[in-house]
């Protein structure tokens, strides 16, 4: 699979993640919690295959700038922030903080901006 693709299918993954994780975001946010059981319990397995997908593109991606010497390290922020929003979130949710699922929130569209001023 060429790069270009693995871009592509990186970017799709992330955006369907992003969208789904600010809808549950938001209804945890805003204490709809029936509304945010109820949105989490049907979309468990598709954000996680969304999550994992953005996530083993993401990295298939990473090795693939690495072998070919084309590393940016704009990437780096980029990554550290999806890999720190990550545990932030599941953490968040469990224990019904609102402040971590926000800075969670926040470090995910944070990355998605990164990589979309860098995306070619």
């Amino acid at each position: 699979m060429d790069y270009t693709m693995l871009l592509h299918l990186h970017l799709g993954f992330a955006v369907l993640f992003l969208l789904s994780y600010t809808i549950k975001s938001v209804l945890f946010l805003t204490g709809k919690q029936e509304a945010f059981l109820s949105y989490k319990k049907k979309t468990l397995l598709v954000e996680t295959l969304f999550s994992v997908g953005f996530l083993v593109l993401g990295f298939w991606m990473l090795i693939f700038k690495i072998k070919t010497g084309s590393y940016e390290h704009w990437l780096d922020p980029k990554i550290t922030l999806a890999l720190i929003g990550i545990p932030l979130g599941i953490i968040g949710f469990k224990k019904e903080n609102k402040i971590m699922v926000t800075v969670s929130l926040a470090f995910f569209v944070v990355a998605m901006v990164i990589g979309l001023m860098h995306y070619h």
